[in-house]
Formats: C-alpha cells, sequence, structure tokens
C-alpha cells in the first residue's frame, strides 16, 4: 500500500485519501498494534506543539 500524494493546500480529497489509507492500514491490526500506532503519531505531534511554545516564549521574553 502507498502513502497517498497530498497537495499543498490539503483539500477534502486528500483528508478522504489520508482517512482511506489509514483505515486500510490499520485493518488488521490488533487493539495493542492500533494503539501503538496511533501513540507514535500523537507522540510526534505533541512535540511538535511543545517545541512552537518553546519559541513563543522565547520571541515573546524578548
Amino acid at each position: 500500500m502507498e502513502k497517498p500524494k497530498l497537495s499543498p493546500d490539503f483539500t477534502m480529497e486528500d483528508l478522504y485519501s489520508l482517512r482511506e489509507y489509514n483505515s486500510l492500514r490499520r485493518y488488521g491490526m490488533t487493539t495493542e498494534e492500533l494503539i501503538a500506532d496511533i501513540r507514535q503519531g500523537a507522540d510526534k505531534g505533541l512535540a511538535q506543539i511543545e517545541q512552537i511554545r518553546k519559541e513563543k516564549t522565547l520571541a515573546t521574553a524578548q
């Protein structure tokens, strides 16, 4: 299965393609595998949010 190519504008079609890709990719996963897969993406997102907060704090402190 190939990852969908997303447009720079991230359209609704991109969203549908991404949802279908993840649905098919996760179809045969056990609950534990599914939780691990979701946690991996969530950890990346949380790290990005933390980085943005740090940058914002540094910018306002100057």
